[in-house]
């Protein structure tokens, strides 16, 4: 669920007892009318449609509880709420906006045309991404003619900025026959350095992930291989950029952050595809060339921002994500073990 929307559920709520959608017993609840005025915004944002081809990719009929469900799919809590209750909800709580109209309820909808056909800063960041990509990789590698919008990337990336305190905790693998010592654990020397999706060759930075389980994915490490998996402990409070979770903030979260709802829904793609370039493992038969955007961006978001790190999902554990520390001086790896793999499961389709 949404977490702002939470606490403004705990906010409004005098007392407690049975929840009528979910069927939770003795829980803090709130009459559904208390919270229209909150869901005008994300209501004012629909019109009829008879497909959600532009925000979902579903050229199928597709009502508003639905695509409340798909679009946010974190703003309810889905291991509790089945379809019907949703509709149910979303219907009780909309009857008491300014926007409600029955056509939104009873029939498909989709976001307003004026937001999905228009000429958006959106659509021109992502094309000026693209162009700059292909420059930087085929034509110019120092002196760019096509630059990319930087006060538009500064803007958003200040709002999806998070800190991790000190002592958050973080790991580090790599494949080695016996356990290594902890200073073995840190990043490569610059001589040694070979480029990645973040850092360019000769200048390291410090891949770590949020679990032992996800770095030993990262690693692909191969059957009866040993690893040592260090443990970072921050000693200082980390700065990053967090791409990891676009698909998972809910509304009330973009609201909180800064975004206007339309300015969010825009970008979100953009965003996505940013993510998803991060995200991509390094693979044998990669050209380094194909890094140099998402090399840059990183560059940017360190020096010209000064964050120090970038946050992204991991592509090859998808419950896990990864950091690429710019300052590796605020990590300190204080314990590490080492591991024999002794199975693998692979999965296709």
């Amino acid at each position: 669920m949404d977490d702002v929307l939470k606490r403004r559920v705990l906010d409004l709520s005098s007392n407690s007892g049975n929840c009528d959608f979910c069927e939770s017993k003795n829980i803090e609840i709130v009459a559904c009318i208390k919270l229209s005025v909150d869901f005008d915004e994300l209501i004012d944002l629909y019109q009829n449609h008879p497909d959600a081809s532009w925000s979902l990719g579903r050229p199928e009929p597709t009502l508003l509880h639905e695509h409340l469900n798909l679009y946010w799919h974190k703003l309810f809590n889905g291991e509790l709420l089945k379809a019907k209750d949703i509709k149910q909800l979303v219907n009780q709580i909309a009857r008491g906006s300014a926007f409600y109209v029955d056509a939104l309820f009873e029939e498909p909808v989709e976001y307003a045309y004026d937001l999905w056909a228009a000429d958006v800063p959106a659509e021109d960041l992502q094309l000026k991404w693209d162009n700059f990509a292909r420059e930087i990789k085929e034509k110019n590698r120092f002196f760019l003619s096509e630059v990319i919008d930087t006060d538009m990337l500064d803007s958003v990336f200040e709002r999806l900025a998070v800190t991790y305190p000190a002592g958050t905790i973080f790991y580090r693998a790599r494949i080695s026959e016996n356990k290594l010592d902890l200073d073995k654990l840190g990043k490569p020397p610059a001589d040694k350095t070979t480029p990645g999706r973040a850092n360019p060759i000769g200048i390291p930075y410090l891949y770590v992930s949020e679990s032992e389980q996800t770095t030993l994915y990262e690693t692909r490490i191969a059957l009866h291989e040993g690893i040592t998996i260090g443990k970072f402990v921050a000693r200082e409070p980390i700065s990053l950029v967090s791409l990891k979770g676009i698909l998972d903030y809910g509304p009330f979260e973009i609201i909180e952050r800064g975004f206007e709802l339309v300015d969010f829904i825009l970008f979100r793609p953009y965003l996505l595809k940013l993510g998803d370039e991060l995200s991509k493992p390094v693979r044998k038969q990669d050209v380094n060339l194909d890094y140099l955007p998402t090399q840059y961006l990183c560059e940017y978001i360190k020096s010209k921002l000064g964050f120090d790190a970038v946050e992204y999902k991991s592509a090859m554990n998808p419950q896990g994500y990864n950091l690429a520390i710019f300052n590796d001086q605020k990590l300190e790896c204080v314990d590490a073990n080492f591991y024999t793999v002794t199975d693998l499961a692979y999965k296709w389709g």
